[in-house]
């Protein structure tokens, strides 16, 4: 009678192997059967190739590394990227305002920062999150803020009476100190913000865009270089490299929304050169490196533009048709996009034709734009008319809430399966 071969008699390298092909789950399961399975299940080898693959998990660009936390080990990737995709998240309101305000964030890795109004303050991200752990601005804030920087030591914003402010920060954030402002920076809101090491750039509804020394430099009131637009500045974004500017208008006329700047020379630059029926007004940018910019705003899409051939190389619809009023990405395949309608976040993977699934912010009052969101690897913020909401995807047991399954449900009985719609 010959020899019975059992599984767990191979090989550690051939069960690598064999293993290589089990999904995530299954190795969990795998690694319940024996004390070598389990080891070898929780080493990092069948942990590297899968751990690339997940949404919102990647965590390869620094860019976003330095506003996650926390970090996740390999094994946990996929988990969390699960409850990404199936809507498995603990939801919670940090805080209301009766108020109805255009409100903005931006993610570090210890701290929140959010603005409303001539409000703005930070809220350190504890756990558990406590009401009363938040960082004040001091109460110098003259017009309501628009648009806002935070970068190393220092805050810039940008206010409806065309002011600039910049802020500076205690190295333990007890505290935000006025530093100074230039009072007359533009004839009108500044909308649009950004801060490299050789300069301070803003964008106006009056139609220009100013660089501005930096603040090592104890910037002057006199611009370096003012471009004009003529029209509505709507955003901007410096790419990685400090080499190129990018500007979004808000299409107001038959003239191109899309801009691309050489920050050196403060000149136009023939990079990009999009299609005038392709790119309506945009709102919101970001950069995934030096040659790729994400676009979003009132024509429903995200447009992917590559300098490289200067041209529009992809697109996302919105599922719902919606007006996108923002966007965050993670450097490499995910995106997130805040829509007008529902108080709904749009997620998405580059490497897909579809979205991949919806959370609504606040199911009570579905009124609102998310006017603002950011993420990282286990969190997800987004910014209301009157309520900033955290997800959080980090958990084992939480209630799925697949809303993209609901709102292919609701497509498919009430247009029929031959819908249009995207689901």
């Amino acid at each position: 009678m010959t020899d019975v071969w059992r599984l767990d008699t191979l090989p550690s390298d051939v069960l690598i192997l064999i293993f290589d092909y089990c999904h995530a789950f299954d190795l969990v399961r795998l690694s319940e059967v024996c004390t070598r399975f389990y080891d070898i299940v929780c080493g990092k080898i069948l942990w590297i190739k899968k751990s690339k693959q997940p949404i919102a998990t990647n965590q390869t660009s620094r860019k976003f590394r330095e506003r996650c936390n926390p970090l996740l080990c390999l094994r946990t990737k996929w988990q969390v990227s699960h409850n990404w995709q199936y809507g498995k998240y603990e939801k919670r309101i940090l805080f209301s305002q009766n108020t109805k305000l255009i409100p903005q964030i931006q993610l570090t890795e210890d701290v929140l920062w959010w603005s409303g109004g001539k409000h703005f303050y930070g809220l350190r991200r504890t756990e558990p999150f406590q009401e009363n752990n938040r960082i004040f601005i001091n109460d110098n804030i003259r017009s309501d803020i628009f648009k806002f920087v935070v970068k190393n030591e220092c805050i810039i914003t940008g206010h409806r009476d065309g002011s600039i402010q910049f802020w500076t920060k205690s190295r333990c954030d007890e505290n935000i100190d006025f530093y100074f402002s230039i009072d007359r920076a533009h004839s009108s809101n500044v909308n649009a913000l950004d801060e490299t090491s050789k300069a301070i750039i803003s964008g106006s509804s009056d139609g220009t865009v100013k660089i501005w020394g930096p603040i090592g430099q104890r910037i002057l009131n006199v611009p370096l270089a003012t471009i004009n637009i003529s029209e509505c500045v709507c955003s901007l974004s410096a790419d990685p490299t400090s080499t190129n500017i990018a500007i979004g208008s808000r299409g107001d006329s038959d003239r191109l929304h899309l801009h691309i700047f050489d920050l050196e020379n403060y000149t136009d630059s023939d990079i990009l050169r999009p299609d005038k029926k392709r790119c309506a007004g945009i709102l919101d940018m970001v950069w995934d490196n030096p040659q790729i910019l994400l676009t979003c705003g009132y024509d429903s899409y995200i447009r992917k533009w590559d300098l490289r051939t200067g041209t529009c190389v992809y697109s996302w619809p919105d599922p719902t048709d919606a007006t996108l009023y923002c966007i965050s990405s993670d450097y490499q395949y995910t995106m997130i996009t805040g829509t007008k309608f529902n108080c709904k976040a749009v997620l998405w993977d580059q490497r897909q034709q579809n979205y991949v699934q919806l959370y609504f912010m606040n199911l009570r009052r579905m009124l609102s734009p998310v006017y603002s969101v950011s993420f990282d690897s286990t969190h997800l913020y987004g910014a209301t008319d009157q309520h900033l909401v955290e997800l959080k995807f980090s958990g084992y047991s939480y209630k799925e809430s697949n809303y993209k399954e609901i709102l292919k449900y609701e497509l498919i009985r009430t247009y029929g399966s031959g819908s249009n719609w995207i689901v």
